[in-house]
């Protein structure tokens, strides 16, 4: 049942995953064979204050800060992923279905592009670690691939580094 939860999180806004989804270690066998998705970062509506009180403030900073760091993370992300050696596409989270019905089998995807971990203060010195997982969106697999911490997840070259690092 945790397995379910996670997922059902994981995934919240797609209604593909009407199923279980079955977490998997390694990569998928076919994963040179088929097309991935990779997403981008989408901008988040800043909704802290940034003269409220101090946890307004800092929320504030985290949210504008991502919104100023994604711009050059997904240019990164569109010159890194040249570095994939598979078909690929590189799509937001909110519009990437179409993509689903041309042929693409595969989504490279995290908690992270769901921004939840901006609407909310950490506790104190935790560093939100993501895991990275390669769905199949056919079978209903998710791929457990590797993790990048909060402090790495806009570093474009590093996830299409770990990304090919976990293929071998």
């Amino acid at each position: 049942m945790k397995k379910w939860l996670v997922i059902l999180m994981l995934f919240s806004t797609s209604c593909i995953w009407a199923q279980e989804v079955q977490i998997m270690d390694g990569i998928p066998k076919d994963l040179k064979d088929e097309k991935i998705i990779f997403f981008k970062f989408e901008a988040v509506e800043v909704t802290a204050k940034e003269d409220g009180n101090a946890q307004e403030r800092y929320l504030h900073l985290r949210q504008t800060n991502h919104n100023h760091v994604i711009k050059e993370a997904n240019r990164e992300l569109t010159i890194a992923a040249m570095d994939y050696p598979y078909a690929y596409a590189i799509t937001q989270k909110s519009r990437h279905k179409p993509l689903l019905g041309a042929g693409y089998k595969y989504i490279l995807t995290s908690k992270v592009y769901d921004n939840e971990h901006l609407k909310a203060q950490p506790e104190q010195d935790e560093l939100i670690v993501f895991e990275y997982y390669i769905v199949d969106t056919e079978n209903l697999l998710a791929y457990k691939a590797f993790q990048l911490d909060e402090m790495k997840v806009y570093d474009s070259k590093m996830l299409i580094r770990r990304l090919k690092k976990a293929i071998k």
